[in-house]
């Protein structure tokens, strides 16, 4: 194993590059996975030919099968379970497969064949699901602000992080054999908190997302006092409650988390008591909770 020294010059030179090629637009970005956005592609009509997106949905075995879950789940209640795909889409709509469909093409980027920072990218998508799951609760609760699009900034909002880990992954099988240890995982946790929001913000570009979701992705750091029930104001303090909890990938500041969840709750006005009973509740709402 290199000393302490030798990671931290290479991560730190690693970093240097990566955000000279996001200021050049020289960064390959990763593509949304083809089924996904060819899915979301039918879905942006109103009127969706549903057959044709079912084809599509045929073509990803597990994303098919999602959306059966998802339309069997919702349809408990009342029972009448489906194996067919048509009927599912149609019965759980346009904006659930929406959801449903950037959900499963984000985790997609999330996978790793490097263990400790597989186990690392996962705790990202953790954070990210809780962020997303607790977005959605505030925004119902304070209303003024669209809830489904809170849950897709939530779960975008750190899609940087993993963006920068597939770079690492790949200098990695270009430097681990001659370089054993060249990087650990306090050398990773440096370079991707310090520089996923750039990245981050370009991914937004080169996906064309909302601006609403762009905003969230760019900054959670600082309220926006001039639109206070904002998209992101609402993904801010989802951010700091699911931090406080321990979903985090990083180091935190407790006091400055606890600063963040008071300014939240007096700017976007949320019950306290039901926000807590929210966050309480996130782990058994996570898959596998």
């Amino acid at each position: 194993m290199a000393g302490p020294e030798v990671p931290r010059k290479l991560a730190s030179e690693l970093e240097r590059i990566v955000l000279e090629r996001v200021a050049n637009n020289r960064l390959i970005l990763p593509a949304m996975p083809a089924v996904p956005q060819r899915c979301l592609e039918i879905l942006r009509d109103p009127d969706f030919n549903v057959r044709k997106l079912v084809k599509e949905l045929e073509s990803e075995p597990v994303l098919a099968l999602l959306v059966i879950r998802a339309a069997n789940t919702a349809s408990q209640s009342r029972g009448g379970a489906t194996q067919a795909l048509d009927q599912a889409a149609v019965r759980i709509g346009a904006r659930q497969l929406k959801m449903l469909i950037t959900e499963y093409a984000v985790n997609e980027l999330f996978e790793s064949s490097n263990r400790q920072i597989k186990d690392a990218n996962r705790r990202v998508w953790e954070h990210s699901l809780v962020v997303a799951l607790l977005s959605r609760d505030i925004a119902a609760l304070v209303g003024n602000v669209e809830p489904d699009t809170c849950y897709l900034a939530g779960l975008l909002h750190d899609i940087g992080k993993p963006v920068l880990s597939a770079i690492i992954l790949e200098v990695d099988r270009k430097l681990g054999r001659a370089t054993p240890g060249w990087i650990d995982l306090n050398g990773w946790t440096h370079i991707i908190e310090t520089s996923h929001r750039k990245v981050g913000t370009a991914v937004a570009t080169e996906w064309k997302l909302p601006d609403a979701i762009s905003a969230a992705i760019r900054d959670c750091s600082d309220y926006d006092g001039q639109d206070r029930t904002s998209v992101g104001n609402v993904v801010r303090l989802a951010n700091a409650l699911a931090k406080r909890e321990g979903y985090t990938t990083g180091p935190i500041d407790a006091a400055d988390v606890e600063a963040m969840i008071m300014v939240g709750m007096s700017m976007l006005g949320g019950d306290t008591s039901v926000v807590d009973r929210l966050v309480t509740g996130v782990r058994a709402r996570l898959p596998g909770g």
